[in-house]
């Protein structure tokens, strides 16, 4: 309905075709001097750049060749010529790069997905390193230049997946060369959080902890009322609850949030909370949306309007946002 829709109105917005350009820039010399080879494996089923409407005008994206494995490799190879001394193979797999439109309350937003994997590959194995997966929506009456926002944070993503690749640790899990584009299932049945065994009651500090099932020794959540408090050990040791990343409890498992303890919910495609954007990041409401997409955050401004957007944020549409059990970041969908 949406995209019919979103048709019928083309006509309407059409007024001049522009192409940007994502240029690859920025510098992503590896300055520890450990990678011996980069390469990049399109995994996408539909590997072409979708367009998008922004104020009347039609954009399209596309890399410096329309080659992106090449675009990419060639950006790497130019800024590390002397790589002699370098041991790593690193592969980075392209699982989604799109840019599309969608409507929302008669309102055009342009939606940037991305979803890049890197990895270590060792005899005919890849081990994991790095993943940045999210979706950025930004309403085009809300934000100006969203085609430049796209195209250059498109590069800053891949710039930083990089430099953080680079001096990453691998994931001591091998991953045979023909399961790669199924790598995470593989790497989802390592981690009891996804066994048919359930959750271990218990008090967790970070995502590790959670997925692994290792609940700190010996420390009860302390309440007031229905709200988690402290989390305190048999020697008075005590955790706030600011420093508690999630807890099971009776086999239902609360993640810590800006709003406080969500419920942390599991489907198939993994764990999410029930929530939105500015419920999970409140400083978002005074700072450019562009922000979010690398989940940078400003200082909350005091007052009644910001008091009066957050009560309004945890009134709207609330929708499953996923923590991503390789990073622990969240993975939005809208």
């Amino acid at each position: 309905m949406k995209k019919g829709l979103l048709l019928v109105m083309l006509p309407f917005l059409l007024f001049a075709q522009n192409k940007q350009s994502v240029k690859l820039n920025y510098p992503v010399k590896d300055y520890t001097g450990t990678t011996r080879s980069f390469e990049v494996i399109d995994a996408r089923k539909d590997q072409t750049i979708k367009d998008i409407v922004f104020r009347g005008k039609y954009y399209s994206f596309k890399f410096p060749t329309d080659n992106l494995s090449q675009d990419l490799e060639n950006w790497f190879e130019k800024a590390n010529k002397k790589r002699d001394k370098g041991t790593n193979d690193i592969v980075m797999l392209v699982e989604g790069l799109n840019i599309s439109n969608d409507i929302r309350n008669k309102e055009i937003f342009c939606v940037l997905e991305m979803k890049f994997s890197t990895f270590l590959k060792k005899d005919n194995s890849y081990y994991f390193l790095k993943r940045y997966d999210n979706v950025i929506s930004l309403n085009t009456k809300e934000v100006g230049g969203i085609p430049d926002v796209f195209s250059e944070n498109t590069q800053k993503v891949l710039q930083k997946l990089m430099f953080d690749t680079y001096r990453a640790a691998p994931l001591g899990i091998a991953i045979p060369s023909n399961e790669l584009i199924g790598y995470n299932e593989t790497l989802k049945s390592n981690y009891p959080a996804f066994s048919e065994t359930g959750l271990k009651d218990g008090v967790y500090l970070d995502y590790n902890s959670f997925f692994n099932q290792t609940p700190i020794d010996n420390y009860q959540l302390i309440k007031n009322k229905d709200e988690v408090v402290r989390a305190v050990n048999s020697k008075d040791e005590r955790i706030p609850a600011r420093k508690i990343y999630s807890y099971v409890e009776n086999g239902k498992a609360y993640k810590n949030t800006q709003a406080g303890f969500l419920d942390l919910q599991k489907d198939q495609r993994g764990y999410f909370v029930m929530g939105n954007k500015y419920m999970l990041f409140p400083e978002e409401i005074n700072v450019s949306s562009a922000y979010f997409l690398f989940g940078v955050v400003g200082g909350i401004a005091a007052g009644i309007e910001f008091n009066v957007k957050y009560n309004k944020a945890l009134k709207d549409e609330r929708y499953p946002i996923y923590i991503d059990f390789l990073n622990g970041e969240y993975s939005f969908e809208k």
